[in-house]
């Protein structure tokens, strides 16, 4: 069997008989890898301590039918606050769930996996249980996810006829129609022949458009408005469960307890 070396961050992992594991992790390729680390829940394990939940690490492996075998893992960084926090640890899985979710085994996007690297960084970052906070990075990250695999809303345009409403992002008092199945913001005309649509205000929708235009540096320090941030929050969940048929019970679980 073929070797091959993989640098990737861990997203998901379980128990396999009695001592083995099945990690899941995403490559600095842009592909998913679905390997077994053999006796990696023995006590005295080589790999003790290294695949851990996002940690980030290089991998040798050696190629198998149906699930690669890790032969060797080093890690090169781990995300320590995110495992101490349950709120990162909650924010940090809808992330790697939708990573799981959407990217199909043989797709390479290797921007994901430098989106996927600077988010968890950013939430790594943030202050305990800051939850503002992990909402926008969540919101930054939903954003650039769509930018990279090819299902940004349109924003400048009218989805429904494509015609252009004309500076709705300088406009003031403004309300601003967004239909989640047409992709896209809607014009006068089209948002009253529009049955399911959402209402946004012009600084709401500054935002959404700020989230696809800005870096996420240039985002870093900015103080959001709470109740634009939960719209926008709530609407890229929408849209992104919506285009990409990404159902996450992580999504569900987060509203129950109130976030």
């Amino acid at each position: 069997m073929p070797t091959f070396k993989a640098r990737a961050i861990i997203l998901r992992s379980h128990k396999l008989g009695e001592a083995d594991k099945i990690i899941r992790m995403y490559s600095k390729q842009g592909r998913i890898i679905s390997a077994v680390a053999k006796g990696s829940r023995k006590t005295r394990s080589r790999f003790r301590g290294r695949l851990e939940l996002f940690n980030m690490a290089d991998m040798e492996l050696t190629s198998g039918r149906n699930l690669d075998i890790i032969n060797q893992a080093d890690i090169i960084h781990c995300y320590d606050n995110i495992s101490k926090d349950f709120y990162k640890f909650a924010f940090a899985g809808i992330i790697a769930n939708i990573i799981l979710k959407t990217q199909a085994a043989g797709n390479e996007n290797p921007a994901l996996f430098k989106l996927l690297y600077i988010s968890l960084n950013e939430i790594d970052s943030a202050a305990q249980e800051d939850e503002l906070t992990l909402k926008k990075i969540l919101c930054l990250f939903e954003a650039k996810f769509l930018q990279v695999t090819g299902f940004e809303p349109m924003l400048d345009i009218c989805s429904s006829c494509n015609k252009d409403p004309g500076g709705l992002y300088m406009m003031e008092k403004k309300d601003i129609y967004f239909s989640v199945a047409n992709g896209g913001i809607l014009c006068s005309q089209c948002s009253r022949d529009t049955g399911a649509k959402k209402r946004l205000g012009t600084s709401t929708f500054r935002l959404l458009s700020d989230l696809f235009r800005l870096k996420i540096e240039d985002l870093r320090g900015v103080d959001l408005d709470p109740g634009n941030l939960k719209k926008v929050y709530s609407l890229l969940e929408d849209y992104l469960v919506y285009h990409s048929d990404c159902t996450l019970d992580s999504f569900r679980y987060l509203r129950k307890i109130g976030i």
